[in-house]
């Protein structure tokens, strides 16, 4: 509206026709409307194209930082930057053609100071009759601030794009399939690796469905519909689908993804900070390839492991699997104790048997007799025919003592086994069932591996283990005979009544021997002794020992001991 006012009060200036105004009537009139451009924040000029002069408003000299003069079109065209006049000039040609309603530009002008303001130039040609431009008249606005700023957005936007750019070029250069979902679970971006596992493997048709905007749940229903995920075969599309929502809930552990095309993938998720899905899809078909081929040797060496087992102690077994021991020739001084058994008059019992019968019979009896062994803690060294020669104290030793103890014990579990084993066997119609001889002794021995680098044995030598095998032979038929050093480390759990003394190889002294009664506990479970065993006092009796003569002795015994204790 101001502008039409402008024009109007303009036109009448130039106008013949208006000139019977008084000139009173015109100052005032374009006094009034120069208080009004005033007023406005745009600058207003007046351009009368026919006599090239140009008129300025106060507030676009102010704007131009100018002072009021005379200006031309010439000098305006002066101040318009070189590189935005070309468009400028344009612009005004097409409105003075009539080509535009109005005159409308942005460019830049500059300053009085010498620096360049953006400004927004919107104006009006006043047409002569014939419709040519006579004059033009027009607002300036300072637009810097919102070009600057419009700017530095297209610069961020510029910005923005290249990161984004590389973003895209960095996914696309990983060999993982990569896919970013927003909250909605809809594909933002993805690389052409994730794109061609499901096109390789459901289709050209299912891979053009990945791309941004398509929601997860439809592309994993159109790889189902076209088999790709065999392995939810049994579990339905709809449950799994509503499992692996609540899942990406909690991101947690890797997922492993069979494809129909023999492929695996191991699929890793992670929350966003905008509560999307960051995805990986890594292809493990190599892995789990090695896997199952891992797995099947291991199988197989746990099998051969397993058979190879039976031909060593668990002892020296587990300390070999686990890296105590080197397999190795080496050995050791060690005390310990051994156990040396076989079956009294073997040859004999078994000329009647059949060979098979005969097998069966010492694979019972050796079975039987291990498992009392390993029951114990024993160190098996080795079967001979139907001997077991077997110690204590190597690899594992609970100590000196404890070793000779479970030894004894052992040994005494032994002979109780074959007195049960001797009933069933003769209820199997076995005339002369096996019958053991044990001998115990306890002593440094050599123990370790002998042999060839090729052929190895772990066991024992040594002038004690000669003897363990003397008193062996010597023990009675289902009985027990030790050295004295192992009776004295059992002797307060074990009762043993002392034998003849043997002249030994290798040993300078004559050697004490010992033959197992048994248990101090179980005998008196038994009621064959009574025994009392406190500080200051050690009490024995064995009842099978006493006769009526010596019952009354021992009762006379006990009553003098009475007497004096309370004395």
């Amino acid at each position: 509206m101001v502008k039409e006012k402008v024009k109007q009060v303009l036109r009448s200036t130039d106008e013949p026709e208006e000139t019977a105004r008084t000139g009173e009537e015109a100052r005032e009139s374009a006094e009034r409307y120069a208080l009004v451009a005033e007023a406005i924040t745009e600058g207003v000029y007046d351009w009368n194209i026919a006599n090239d002069t140009l008129h300025l408003s106060v507030r676009l000299y102010t704007i131009l930082g100018l002072s009021p003069s005379s200006l031309r079109a010439g000098d305006w065209n002066e101040h318009v930057h070189p590189d935005d006049f070309p468009a400028y000039r344009a612009a005004l040609i097409r409105h003075f053609k009539a080509d535009t309603e109005r005159f409308d530009c942005e460019y830049r002008m500059r300053r009085g100071s010498g620096d360049f303001i953006w400004v927004a130039d919107r104006g009006t040609c006043v047409r002569g009759e014939d419709g040519r431009a006579m004059r033009m008249v027009g607002a300036i606005r300072d637009i810097t601030a919102r070009k600057r700023a419009e700017e530095k957005l297209s610069a961020a936007r510029d910005e923005a794009e290249k990161t984004w750019q590389k973003f895209r070029d960095a996914i696309e250069s990983i060999s993982e399939g990569i896919v970013l979902f927003d909250k909605n679970d809809r594909i933002v971006i993805c690389n052409s690796n994730f794109q061609r596992y499901f096109a390789d493997t459901a289709g050209e048709e299912v891979g053009h469905i990945v791309k941004p905007g398509v929601l997860f749940w439809d592309l994993i229903r159109a790889a189902y519909d076209k088999g790709m995920l065999p392995l939810i075969e049994n579990e339905g599309i709809d449950t799994y689908i509503e499992r692996r929502k609540a899942m990406r809930r909690e991101p947690q552990e890797p997922i492993e993804q069979l494809l129909s095309d023999g492929r695996w993938l191991q699929i890793n998720e992670h929350k966003t900070a905008d509560d999307g899905i960051a995805t990986v899809y890594t292809d493990i078909t190599e892995l789990k390839q090695r896997e199952g081929d891992l797995a099947t040797k291991t199988a197989m060496l746990e099998s051969l492991s397993n058979q190879l087992s039976k031909y060593l102690s668990p002892q020296v077994y587990a300390s070999i699997f686990s890296g105590k021991q080197s397999v190795e020739i080496a050995s050791k001084r060690k005390k310990l104790t051994v156990f040396f058994s076989d079956i009294a008059d073997f040859t004999g019992t078994t000329d009647s048997l059949e060979s098979e019968e005969l097998t069966n019979l010492l694979n019972h009896y050796l079975t039987e007799m291990s498992k009392i062994a390993l029951d114990h803690g024993a160190t098996i060294d080795k079967y001979v025919g139907d001997a077991i020669i077997a110690f204590f104290g190597d690899p594992e030793t609970r100590g000196v003592k404890e070793d000779a103890r479970a030894c004894v014990n052992m040994a005494i579990a032994m002979q109780r086994r074959m007195r049960e084993l001797r009933s069933e066997w003769l209820d199997m119609g076995l005339e002369r069932p096996f019958e053991l001889r044990i001998g115990i002794n306890t002593g440094f021995c050599t123990v370790g591996n002998f042999g060839s680098a090729e052929r190895m044995d772990y066991t024992i030598i040594g002038n004690e283990v000669n003897l363990a095998a003397r008193l062996e032979s010597l023990a009675e038929v289902g009985g027990i005979l030790m050295a004295h050093e192992t009776h004295s480390l059992v002797k307060d759990t074990v009762m043993a009544e002392e034998g003849d003394t043997l002249t030994v190889k290798g040993f300078a002294k004559p050697v004490r021997t010992y033959a197992v009664v048994g248990l101090y506990d179980d005998l008196v479970d038994q009621g064959r002794i009574i025994r009392r065993d406190e500080d200051g006092l050690t009490l024995i009796i064995d009842r099978n020992k006493l006769t009526k003569k010596s019952k009354a002795r021992a009762i006379e015994a006990v009553e003098d001991v009475l007497s004096q204790l309370k004395g």
